[in-house]
């Protein structure tokens, strides 16, 4: 693959390669096995590592017609490879389609034409590498100059797995709407009864001290379609109010991944489970609710630093105005439109935020990418992400008249790429008083 992927001019080439390609890579927000990271997992193969958990894959798959059996079905390891393979040339235009000739290329060094007939080649080149130390998951994620990543974590799970550059983000969405389970597992991890609301909020207080102590900076809430529509939605948002309280007093910043429509295919999913590839967009979120949320967080003098993932783009240009709706004196992008998220973490969503932030906010505050992904090789879509970026720069620099030095563009690409991430990781909580 040409090393000058997506980089479409000269000036676009010497962004990436002096002020982005070699910086750290921080990912405040995914969903990879602790478990894998502390046993330094050995593949057994490349569709163990490439395709069998990838549900962005599944999805393309079925798109095409491929029966299940050669997805999440009994076919052997090489069956479902060649399978992907057969398919691969027609998904053109399709964001999986540069990504996995991106980690083919720049992980594992494989520059073969992925098709039916290369499948074989390819599938023993890999797998011979796979066998070497240097491509366990520990192995291929040094590839990648992690500075920080931060796998989710449910409230009452072990932390004991994570470390300092792995430390957890809290999956907070249970919280809301807790289970008779979770209480009682709670109280036996707390000691504290709960009984009621104020033993609940105690409790989770307690975990909450955990969890920062253990290096969380980020917490996550899934605001999904008709959220604020539900029969329960008064509770939840007062719950989540005082949570985001209890966030910004520790120093944390709130996620918001919303709109997105979880309940499609039964189908699917008593076939591939609760996260087969099989969800899709809803449709224009409830902002005003959003707003009234943040609103009240604020009125309670606790609105954490707050990141808003749409999955809806036409939803990107009213939240990325809220980027001037609330603020804080000495702090950047209080609240801010997030990174294109799942179905749009391709080059039209990365661009169309590109563009939303700046026309409608600051582009130089933006957080940048996060994978948001289960796989060790998606630490790949940081090198995407930040090839689009510096093409896209360079051409609204020259389109609009910026009139922006190389390197006026280039401390941009830095924040955008690593330093405004950096400064929410380093963020102190609040002092008492002040």
């Amino acid at each position: 693959m040409d090393k000058n992927f997506l980089l479409k001019t000269k000036t676009a080439r010497k962004l990436y390669n002096q002020f982005a390609k070699d910086l750290p890579i921080i990912d405040f927000h995914n969903h990879l096995s602790v478990s894998d990271y502390q046993s330094d997992r050995k593949f057994s193969d490349i569709t163990d590592v490439w395709i069998k958990s990838d549900p962005y894959k599944h999805r393309l798959m079925r798109i095409c017609g491929i029966d299940e059996h050669y997805i999440t079905g009994d076919a052997t390891a090489y069956e479902k490879f060649q399978k992907y393979c057969e398919i691969f040339p027609m998904l053109a235009g399709n964001p999986v389609y540069d990504w996995s000739r991106m980690e083919l290329s720049f992980i594992f060094g494989i520059t073969d034409e992925i098709n039916v007939k290369k499948a074989k080649t390819i599938f023993d080149k890999a797998n011979a590498l796979l066998k070497t130390p240097e491509f366990s998951h520990n192995g291929i994620l040094s590839k990648f100059n992690v500075r920080y990543q931060s796998p989710v974590a449910t409230i009452t799970e072990d932390l004991s797995g994570f470390s300092k550059n792995m430390a957890p983000s809290l999956r907070a969405d249970q919280l809301l709407a807790p289970t008779d389970n979770l209480k009682k597992e709670l109280e036996s991890q707390t000691g504290i009864s709960t009984s009621d609301k104020q033993g609940f909020m105690k409790a989770i207080a307690a975990k909450l001290q955990e969890f920062d102590k253990a290096g969380c900076k980020f917490a996550d809430h899934a605001l999904d379609a008709g959220f604020f529509e539900q029969s329960d939605a008064k509770e939840k948002v007062e719950l989540l109010t005082e949570l985001g309280t209890q966030y910004a007093k520790l120093g944390w910043t709130l996620l918001l991944h919303i709109d997105a429509k979880r309940s499609t295919s039964q189908r699917l999913l008593e076939l591939a489970g609760p996260a087969g590839g099989y969800a899709c967009v809803g449709g224009n979120f409830n902002i005003s609710a959003v707003c009234d949320l943040l609103g009240q967080m604020e009125k309670q003098g606790g609105l954490p630093d707050t990141i808003i993932f749409p999955l809806n783009l036409s939803d990107q240009a009213p939240l990325a105005v809220m980027q001037g709706s609330f603020s804080q004196d000495g702090i950047a992008s209080k609240v801010q439109l997030g990174p294109a998220w799942w179905w749009c973490d391709h080059e039209m969503g990365i661009t169309n935020t590109l563009k939303a932030i700046s026309n409608f906010g600051v582009l130089s505050q933006f957080i940048g990418m996060t994978t948001d992904s289960r796989s060790v090789l998606s630490f790949m879509r940081h090198d995407y992400f930040r090839r689009i970026l510096c093409s896209w720069l360079d051409e609204q620099n020259v389109k609009c008249e910026w009139g922006l030095s190389v390197e006026a563009l280039g401390e941009i690409v830095k924040k955008i790429s690593y330093q405004n991430a950096l400064e929410k990781i380093n963020k102190q909580p609040k002092k008492e008083g002040k």
